[in-house]
């Protein structure tokens, strides 16, 4: 397959990633009757081969995914915009990493808070508060990377007239909401309940996106292929 049609099926592997994590964390693992840190980090440790399966689809699958995506989006791109889509390129490859980052810190902690838990609750709960603020710091609790480079791609696109303009305005929507997750920690706006869902807004705003995306991927690679052969035989002339 092109990379097109390999951006196609990253695009549409991230909304699934996203649609899999909904489905796994808000509604088989329910966490609602462990209402304090100490049972929450109990019910984590009865649970941590599902949670471990979890963040194996939601940030190592997601991140690698998204490398492909971001490759793709270049490729189509850079012809219309090329400095920012080199900066836009390099934001979506930062994303992976701090993806990447916290769900392998979140993955490899789950043992390590299981031995600590059997020998000491106090300490691995001390623990688990301090690997907490490090995964959602880096994993989604400010969500300001990816939604930069949602919104670098749709003023490219809306701007050259890539794709269709509708997607484009839908992802301007969605960088903002993510964008606006990083003004929920000033303490006149954190008791916001738009502030406090602006997080799960990016989210499921995202999952349309890279559905809309991965299908237009698919049904642009031919006219990308003309076009490049438009510009070729234009530069030779």
């Amino acid at each position: 397959m092109t990379i097109q049609k390999w951006g196609g099926v990253a695009a549409i592997t991230e909304a699934f990633t996203y649609i899999f994590g909904f489905i796994l964390f808000f509604a088989i693992l329910d966490s609602s009757g462990y209402d304090t840190p100490a049972r929450y980090l109990e019910f984590l440790i009865q649970n941590r081969d599902t949670f471990f399966t979890g963040y194996l689809v939601i940030g190592i699958l997601f991140s690698f995914a998204l490398v492909v995506l971001v490759q793709s989006v270049y490729q189509r791109f850079k012809l219309a915009s090329p400095e920012l889509m080199k900066f836009t390129t390099v934001v979506g490859y930062l994303w992976v990493c701090i993806v990447l980052a916290s769900s392998m810190i979140f993955l490899t902690s789950l043992s390590a808070l299981a031995k600590y838990h059997a020998i000491n609750p106090a300490d691995a709960l001390v623990i688990h508060r301090s690997i907490s603020i490090v995964v959602d710091a880096l994993g989604g609790g400010i969500e300001l990377v990816g939604a930069v480079w949602v919104l670098a791609i749709s003023y490219v696109g809306l701007k050259s007239k890539i794709y269709s303009a509708l997607l484009h305005y839908w992802g301007v929507l969605v960088g903002l909401s993510g964008v606006l997750t990083l003004l929920s920690g000033l303490s006149f706006l954190s008791s916001n309940p738009f502030f406090e869902a602006t997080t799960a807004i990016f989210g499921l705003g995202q999952i349309v996106w890279f559905l809309v995306l991965g299908i237009i991927m698919f049904n642009d690679d031919s006219q990308h292929k003309q076009n490049d052969l438009n510009l070729t035989a234009g530069n030779v002339e």
